[in-house]
């Protein structure tokens, strides 16, 4: 089994960084990686509140997605 690191920059610091072994890209854990990975700054808070970083992101996804 070959294992390797797919390193994405990002722009903001919360990147995810996706190990893949064998997973198909229509898995789910690439998929949350890759879109995790894909959101603007703007979605995280400066400080941690999990109501406002969601509510964000649904935001960004509902523009983005439609």
């Amino acid at each position: 089994m070959q294992e390797f690191t797919h390193q994405i920059s990002s722009s903001h610091p919360y990147s995810v960084q996706l190990l893949m072994q064998q997973l198909t890209s229509q898995s789910l854990i690439p998929f949350s990686g890759k879109l995790c990975n894909s959101l603007p700054a703007s979605v995280f808070p400066a400080s941690y509140d999990l109501t406002s970083f969601k509510r964000e992101v649904s935001r960004h996804l509902s523009l983005s997605f439609g």
